[in-house]
């Protein structure tokens, strides 16, 4: 996708004239940059939030690099679990890349898109595959497909700056999944974080290590397999303890996460989809995201929504 756009790009894309597209410049609700020559230049994420705030629909989205959308946001948005699905059984690609973006250009948050979309078609996916109806290779070509779409769509979002709040995560060892993390990022960016994920399949000694090295205000680690409880249930007794030392913020969520295994968790705040976790995020003073006054086991969003 084009990271800097000319007034021209947008005035096509959404199908006013330049001279609008200008004085929208001109007025300071659109902020621009200006090229050594004085030519005015538009990040693409900023383009999408006026759009977006006065109503606008993307008429071409192709002139900003997007995938060329049906123009039918709404019956996209009630079917997109299911066209989603079909598309990512038949590793359709392009298909998922029109959907996902489309989603987001009609206003869907990342968590939003997260829970109701993407979960919801991968439980599908899982269930298919448990059945026999599907082959494993074909849930592994979903997830890249996804993880695929998803670093594109990173590039919508505002650039990270240094005096945004830092938060880092990973998995624990032989949790080899990528895909929930990668979203998590998302979401902390949305919400104006600096994320960097530090990888799936690691160990707690080198986890602690990491956030002695980065001081992160946030640690948020994602369970989706589990090869032994115990070592979960040791990884985050120390992590936790680690955290609460560090000033840090110490979140987790994953699908293999019950009801039992939570209970013997140690944690500074429990996200059981990314909804919840949007939520938190809100709940955090600005900027002065801390544990300081944490001392119980859980601290969760104030009110709870359907977890999908």
């Amino acid at each position: 996708m084009t990271a800097l756009l000319t007034p021209k790009q947008l005035a096509l894309a959404a199908g006013v004239s330049e001279s609008t597209v200008k004085r929208w410049c001109d007025r300071g609700l659109l902020p621009v940059a200006r090229t050594p020559g004085g030519h005015r230049r538009i990040q693409l994420h900023e383009a999408l939030r006026v759009l977006k705030e006065l109503n606008l629909p993307l008429r071409h989205p192709e002139a900003l690099g997007l995938p060329a959308f049906s123009g039918q946001g709404q019956r996209v948005l009630e079917k997109a679990k299911e066209e989603l699905l079909q598309a990512l059984i038949t590793a359709q690609a392009d298909r998922c890349r029109v959907i996902l973006h489309e989603l987001r250009c009609v206003g869907l948050s990342f968590a939003e898109i997260a829970d109701r979309i993407i979960a919801p078609a991968f439980e599908q996916i899982g269930q298919e595959w448990e059945c026999g109806t599907l082959q494993i290779y074909q849930e592994r070509v979903a997830c890249c497909i996804v993880s695929e779409v998803l670093a594109e769509m990173a590039s919508t979002l505002p650039e990270e700056t240094l005096d945004q709040p830092l938060a880092i995560g990973a998995a624990l060892s032989q949790d080899h999944y990528v895909l929930a993390s990668q979203l998590v990022q998302l979401v902390l960016r949305e919400k104006g974080w600096r994320a960097r994920f530090l990888g799936p399949n690691l160990p707690a000694p080198t986890l602690r290590q990491a956030i002695a090295d980065w001081h992160p205000k946030l640690f948020w680690l994602s369970i989706s397999h589990i090869a032994s409880q115990q070592e979960v249930i040791d990884a985050c007794q120390d992590l936790f303890d680690y955290c609460r030392q560090s000033d840090c913020l110490f979140v987790i969520g994953g699908r293999s996460i019950d009801a039992s295994l939570r209970q013997q968790l140690r944690y500074s705040a429990y996200c059981p989809d990314l909804t919840h976790l949007a939520m938190l995020l809100d709940t955090l003073p600005p900027l002065v995201q801390t544990t300081e006054g944490v001392t119980g086991r859980s601290t969760e969003p104030p009110s709870e929504t359907p977890s999908g």
